[in-house]
């Protein structure tokens, strides 16, 4: 909080209203903007925890789980489809692509990674086609014609210093995926790889596709700390698959560093929803 009066002065001129708020209003009025925010995001079934405002490929909005990056049109996109339906049958989103037909989903790796990192790049999408489902991944070389991008960008850490592998832009809108994917390029910009970065391209694919994080009820599960729990409201249980976190997940939230090619239940989890 400021402790000066400076007073901000907005001049309306076509009411020829002036309107000023000192800096402590100002501030006011932002704290309660995000506790609004943060309220709707905590009831679609987010851990809110360490949430910060942050931007995104030119966009401003709000860091959740560490990896997704939610703003305010999807915040609402996400509010009115559970509203419209939260009894449908590992977790995801209404948010989903087209579940009736065969799509193929065009995604662009940034040439600014390595040869080391195209490899895990496209073991990912392998992992997804080798599973039969309904959207078959493909490498584009054209940006502006994919359906996923995948960035490599400087992501700094959080406010409590944790380091974020990689982002996804929140979830399918508009029936599309959600774009775009960054990957922090301090952490894979290099000419070596880690051993977990085929499953962190493939874990944000999967938020791209609509799946939440299989131990959304308890991050401590992959991350440690303390437990927490959050309802389960706008989390849609899949069929078949565990209600709680399952070892081994592609979806966890967190990464040990180890790779986590799809267990059992997560190509259940893939078939069922596409």
């Amino acid at each position: 909080m400021k402790t000066n009066v400076l007073k901000i002065c907005l001049v309306l001129v076509s009411a020829a209203v002036i309107s000023c708020q000192s800096d402590s209003e100002v501030d006011t009025l932002q704290e309660l903007e995000q506790s609004l925010i943060g309220t709707q995001i905590k009831s679609l079934g987010f851990n809110t925890e360490g949430m910060y405002e942050t931007e995104m490929d030119g966009k401003l909005g709000y860091a959740i789980e560490s990896d997704i990056f939610l703003d305010k049109e999807m915040i609402q996109d996400m509010l009115k489809a559970y509203d419209r339906d939260t009894d449908e049958k590992h977790y995801v989103t209404p948010n989903l692509l087209p579940r009736d037909r065969a799509i193929t989903v065009d995604v662009f790796l940034d040439p600014a990674f390595s040869n080391v990192m195209v490899a895990a790049f496209n073991d990912a999408l392998n992992r997804y086609n080798a599973i039969n489902i309904n959207l078959t991944f493909r490498r584009t070389f054209q940006r502006n014609s994919s359906d996923i991008a995948i960035l490599s960008e400087n992501i700094p850490n959080t406010p409590t210093g944790g380091v974020v592998l990689g982002r996804s832009a929140g979830f399918p809108r508009n029936s599309r995926p959600a774009t775009p994917i960054v990957l922090n390029s301090r952490v894979f910009g290099g000419t070596s790889v880690r051993a977990d970065a085929a499953t962190v391209v493939a874990h944000e694919i999967g938020h791209a596709i609509g799946f939440r994080h299989t131990d959304w009820d308890d991050r401590s599960f992959s991350c440690g700390g303390r437990f927490d729990q959050e309802n389960r409201s706008g989390a849609l249980y899949v069929p078949g698959t565990p209600e709680g976190a399952e070892a081994g997940s592609w979806m966890l939230a967190c990464s040990g560093g180890n790779d986590r090619p799809f267990t059992a239940s997560d190509r259940t989890a893939l078939r069922f929803v596409y």
